[in-house]
Parts: C-alpha cells; structure tokens; sequence
C-alpha cells in the first residue's frame, strides 16, 4: 500500500517499486535518493527509468482528466492543496493546480 509501506503488490521488488512512487509523490529529496538507489539495486538502471516513465504517465492522465473537467475526488484535492501550500500557493477550493 502507498504510503504505509505495507504490502508488496503481489509484483517483485514491489516494496522497492511502492517506496519509489511514495518517493516520487512525496517530492521529498531525502527520500527520493535512498528509493531510487534501492529499486536500481532491485532491479537495475533500465527498470527505475520504465517505473519512472510509468509513474510520470499517472501524473500526466491527472493533468489530461484535470483538463477535461473531472471532478477530483476529496482526497486528491485535499493533497494538491496541501502541496500548493507547501509551494507557496494559496489553497484552490477545486483542488486545481496552480
């Protein structure tokens, strides 16, 4: 499970493969580093840049679904106005990106 670091996904290297993703949505630097360094461990240069490039693709359909006007659920919105304040923005009421 994201964030909880519990579980594994039922894939290999899945505990490597969700702090990875924890990592990359946290955009925490101390934590990018070590996730990065285990999943190359795990399972080398190529498989980091196909999760990356998979991890990336989630974030650009939430930018195609947030173009098309899909609503966003309350949690999503909650995180992206948490974020925004972490970026210096004011909180959006629709949880849009600045």
């Amino acid at each position: 499970m994201i964030r909880s670091g519990a579980g594994d996904g039922g894939v290999p290297h899945g505990q490597a493969l969700l702090a990875f993703v924890d990592a990359a949505m946290e955009r925490d630097p101390g934590m990018t580093g070590p996730a990065r360094a285990a999943l190359t461990e795990a399972i080398g240069e190529a498989g980091v840049v196909d999760a990356a490039a998979v991890t990336a693709m989630f974030q650009l359909n939430t930018r195609a679904a947030d173009a098309a006007g899909v609503p966003l659920e309350d949690g999503s919105q909650e995180m992206r106005s948490r974020l925004g304040e972490r970026l210096g923005f004011e909180a959006r009421m629709d949880g849009a990106a600045p």
